[in-house]
């Protein structure tokens, strides 16, 4: 594939990799504090310059740019710091900086004055309530009644902003599909979603993304690995340092356990949720602040309190307000034996308490056991009172969704919201509605705030950033390779995370017995002709409420995958035992779709299959014949009725077949990338280690990103593999072109953009033409960008 000219348009337009040497917090912020804080921080302003954070010191004062990162000669206050001239020099008082110092400033500049976010020089004078805040909502305006919309309807009035417009349901779709469930919505997802013209509409897609519990754990799966830094290979696994949380992470997902409840089973080390709090036994000596005991406080106080911890390990933090004293008081909480304060790796003498930093919500008992210790600790994090709790968390999804939280970062849940208001409305209502995460994304989701037309930010605003839309989200590694595995068809074989992908995990009806086979009057259905060798099927239903009872029997000649509403049922390659199941957990009151992928070998060919809803006088039967439909051409035509049941080929299979589970066949699910393990390519698109909590991931497409994006040997051999299979079934470039488009960025192609395209893939038949279109199309921004 010749991409070149491609290839180094993104190595130019990319950000500079950075590996930084000089550490911002102990070796340049003692500095900007001593020697500039007092004119430029905490509200203070000489000459127009606030140093409060990074984006306000390079947004310059009344003199212009101030500082310019990898830029010495542009930095003008190394200048001033370094002058003799003592009517220019900064600070004007004092010894000013040395030498010494000013190397260390110099070079700082020179490595791209890395300086995290979460890190303040001054202080804003805000302090986060403790406790929950009841907020009463504005009166609606323009007629929008949902709260969110309510509370930032007055917040664009008073800052006299415009609400963001509505984005487009073709938009709407493909984010809600990917912030969900984290794959792509099919074409006929899209259009049957673009075609339901009800008041609902996005609710209802929403709900049903909701219900596809597989798929929702598959992809949030991500966000919780990082934030509770889980994984399947790396540091401490080999010397048994280290224990995954796998198993019990998935299954809380699937089944929608709460929050609360989930924090408490992490704090308390309940079975299999033990390696969070046990963090990771480094091999040979480390420092102070990275023992198991440091882990646990920092880990705990950074993820449920959004609290860094991580400076006050080693000495009273230069952050915010934790100090030595509390770190190692909340360590103690799970040390096994009574804990001595180090600062910088120096023993004090001094012995921490088990207590927890917010000891007006109750107490820990310094002389109770380890684990009375950390049940205690699990109540008190979780206690109704605690709102830091709750807005964190909030804050945490809101991100996910909305591309920035409402505190930002959002482990630095000391600075001030841009809308107190909201932020306090969505935690109480989330500990109100029992700190279901599900609940809490559909309550987002349906807001216009969330349906609104993406705002795409320029630089980085800062503390002036106000809200006027989602912001755009580039794809995490795993949505990327999610959606370019679906595409082409080439997702890996092997799960490496240890978890039940079971359709029946958490079914209602997974143990309703159906008895023998009832009286069949199918007939066995296929395509056009029976030299047809694949063939699309489906069919609808209506029913007026949620089935109790479903039953489903089916047999192909030789192998099908069923699909209800778009979530995987069951699948079988041998037509001489056939599927019985009872699936009642996949339909939905109202329009329900029933999917078929039916495959013949070679010899006869022929699928057949019954539905039973209810029973008695109540059930209704669906079963194969000629109104169910077959797809050609991107058309749907009537099925063509091969055979009766009980003649022909196959006699009758399906009546002495036997109750089996679904998904326990030979396939199931495809498998998602957040259940292999991390390779090059997910690394170099940001995937983390996981050895330390990671709460964002970089936002912005690096070099290394670009190079293996461009010519990476593991994605040119997805793509010349998904080629191969996307070959096979070309019916014409244009309709290829058209489906491609609409799969992977939720559209049609422009004329334009159709006739470019046409000319890279003149031959629809030629792999290396459809592997240069794919790579075309994976690269642009509107497949990568979730807007």
């Amino acid at each position: 594939m010749n991409s070149s000219p491609i290839f180094l348009l993104l190595v130019f337009l990319s950000p500079i990799f950075l590996n930084a040497k000089i550490d911002f917090v102990h070796q340049v912020m003692p500095i900007l504090k001593k020697n500039c804080a007092e004119c430029h921080t905490d509200g203070k302003k000489k000459g127009g310059l606030s140093m409060n954070t990074r984006a306000e010191f390079l947004a310059g004062g009344e003199n212009g740019e101030m500082a310019v990162p990898g830029n010495i000669e542009d930095s003008w206050f190394l200048e001033l710091v370094e002058s003799d001239d003592l009517d220019e020099r900064m600070p004007p008082k004092g010894p000013g900086v040395s030498p010494e110092q000013f190397k260390i400033l110099h070079q700082w500049v020179k490595e791209g004055m890395v300086w995290s976010e979460e890190i303040t020089l001054g202080s804003s004078g805000w302090e986060p309530k403790l406790k929950p805040r009841m907020v009463s909502l504005p009166k609606p305006l323009n007629n929008r009644s949902h709260p969110i919309d309510r509370i930032l309807d007055q917040y664009h009035k008073n800052k006299k902003i415009s609400s963001p417009s509505p984005a487009s349901d073709r938009i709407f779709a493909r984010r809600a599909f990917l912030d969900l469930v984290g794959i792509l919505p099919t074409p006929e997802e899209l259009n049957e979603f673009l075609n339901d013209r009800s008041v609902n509409n996005k609710e209802n897609l929403i709900n049903h993304l909701l219900s596809r519990d597989i798929a929702y754990a598959d992809h949030w799966l991500t966000f919780w690995n990082d934030l509770l830094r889980n994984d399947y290979t790396g540091t401490g696994f080999i010397t048994k340092g280290r224990t995954q949380i796998t198993t019990w992470l998935y299954s809380s997902l699937r089944a929608n356990k709460p929050y609360d409840e989930m924090t408490r089973e992490l704090i308390d080390a309940s079975k299999d949720a033990a390696g969070f709090i046990n963090g990771i036994k480094w091999r040979g000596s480390v420092n102070a602040s990275q023992t198991r005991n440091m882990q646990f406080a920092q880990n705990v106080s950074q993820v449920f309190l959004g609290i860094n911890m991580k400076c006050a390990s080693c000495h009273d933090s230069f952050i915010d307000r934790w100090t030595l004293q509390e770190s190692y008081d909340l360590a103690a909480v799970f040390a096994d034996k009574p804990l001595e304060l180090e600062r910088c790796d120096v023993p004090t003498g001094k012995m921490a308490t088990p207590k927890w930093m917010f000891p007006e919500l109750g107490k820990i008992d310094p002389k109770a056991n380890k684990n009375e210790r950390l049940k205690q600790l699990a109540k008190l994090l979780t206690h109704p009172e605690n709102g830091r709790f709750t807005r964190t968390i909030v804050n945490r999804v809101w991100a996910q969704l909305m591309g920035r939280g409402i505190v930002h970062p959002v482990d630095a849940m000391h600075t001030k919201p841009w809308s107190e208001d909201l932020l306090d409305y969505l935690a109480d209502r989330f500990a109100k509605d029992g700190y279901d995460l599900k609940k809490f994304l559909l309550f987002v989701m349906t807001s216009e705030a969330y349906g609104a037309t993406s705002d795409r930010l320029v630089k980085e605003p800062g503390e002036g950033y106000r809200f006027k839309g989602p912001v755009p989200k580039r794809m995490t590694a795993e949505q990327l390779m999610d959606s370019i595995w679906q595409v082409t068809g080439t997702h890996p074989r092997k799960a490496e995370a240890k978890v039940d992908r079971n359709s029946t995990f958490y079914s209602h009806n997974a143990n309703k017995m159906l008895g023998k086979p009832q009286v069949i009057n199918a007939h066995w259905i296929w395509g056009p002709n029976s030299q047809t060798r694949k063939v699309k099927l489906r069919t609808t239903i209506d029913l007026a409420s949620a089935p109790q009872l479903t039953s489903f029997l089916a047999t192909c000649d030789n192998a099908f995958s069923l699909k209800v509403n778009g979530e995987y049922v069951s699948s079988s390659k041998e037509w001489t035992k056939p599927l019985y199941h009872e699936i009642s957990q996949y339909f939905k009151a109202g329009n329900n779709r029933i999917e078929v992928d039916a495959e013949m070998f070679g010899g006869g060919a022929g699928f057949i299959a019954q539905f039973i809803f209810g029973k008695g006088d109540q059930k209704r039967i669906i079963e194969t014949n000629k109104d169910w439909e077959f797809l050609q051409d991107k058309e749907w035509i009537a099925a063509r009725e091969v055979h009766p049941y009980g003649s022909g080929p196959w006699k009758r299979p399906l009546e002495n077949a036997k109750q089996t589970t679904p998904g326990a066949s030979q396939s199931g699910p495809a498998i998602r990338a957040s259940l292999v393990k991390n390779d090059f390519l997910m690394r170099s698109l940001g995937r983390p280690n996981r050895d330390q909590i990671v709460t964002s991931r970089p936002a912005e497409l690096t070099t290394l990103q670009a190079i293996d994006l461009a010519n990476g040997e593991l994605l040119s051999g997805y793509l010349a593999k998904g080629a191969k299979n996307l070959s096979k079934k070309l019916k014409g470039k244009q309709d290829f072109i058209n489906w491609l488009y609409e799969y992977s960025l939720g559209r049609k192609p422009s004329a334009g953009e159709r006739k470019l395209l046409q000319t890279v893939a003149s031959d629809s038949k030629n792999q290396q033409q459809v592997e240069d279109l794919l790579w075309l199309v994976f690269m642009q921004p509107d497949f990568q960008i979730i807007r």
